[in-house]
């Protein structure tokens, strides 16, 4: 169960690098071109300014997403054979940790205060951990990094529109996750309905006809 709690260590965490988009001035026109040519776009000079603000709310966001949520999934293991292509994954194994909070640090360094629970271990930690950013999406990394309790570990791991997924490894196994991340709060709620048995299906074609219809009128 070593991953099994590394996992919960790692989804937790995150740190952004800032987008900053260069200014130039705009060129002489050549011999010619007019000083006023419409053709070329004016260049935005406060861009650095409105990419700090926009990178400062996708920071606030991601503490706001992390701030007092348990994560919910499942994730599948192999060994190093499977690493190399050459044996399967288990089958989903069920997962659930709680992250109280994040804090940023220095560039994208971030840490992640989790509860790890294993075996007979309850514990709440600091994590260390490094993110970046694909566009406007948070991508937890992880390099041979020392997870408390547990060991070092590489990872990627993905959080976007409440839901964690992606890759993880140790010495000689690894695997991936997935998963749904709720608050604290309606962690009891969801657990009702699905001891109700609450369940969905995709739309079909007639319904989603329908759904398109009556939101253009």
């Amino acid at each position: 169960m070593k991953s099994a709690v590394f996992l919960g260590s790692l989804i937790i965490q995150a740190a952004i690098i800032a987008a900053s988009l260069g200014t130039a001035d705009e060129p002489a026109p050549t011999s010619g071109a007019s000083a006023h040519d419409s053709s070329k776009a004016p260049i935005e000079k406060d861009a650095p300014a409105k990419s700090e603000d926009l990178q400062a709310k996708r920071i606030e966001s991601f503490k706001q997403a992390l701030d007092g949520v348990v994560f919910r999934g499942t994730f599948q293991m192999t060994n190093d054979d499977g690493l190399k292509g050459k044996a399967p994954l288990t089958k989903p194994i069920i997962e659930r940790y709680e992250i109280d909070r994040v804090s940023k640090g220095v560039g994208d360094n971030w840490v992640v205060f989790a509860r790890i629970q294993y075996a007979d271990r309850d514990v709440r930690v600091p994590v260390p951990v490094r993110v970046v950013w694909a566009e406007d999406t948070p991508v937890i990394t992880l390099d041979a990094i020392p997870i408390p309790l547990i060991g070092d570990y590489s990872a990627r791991v993905v959080i976007h529109d409440g839901f964690y997924a992606g890759t993880w490894s140790g010495k000689g196994y690894g695997g991936v996750l997935a998963g749904q991340i709720i608050k604290k709060a309606d962690e009891a709620m969801i657990q009702k309905m699905e001891e109700d048995g609450w369940n969905m299906r995709m739309p079909t074609k007639a319904e989603k006809d329908a759904a398109d219809k009556e939101a253009q009128e």
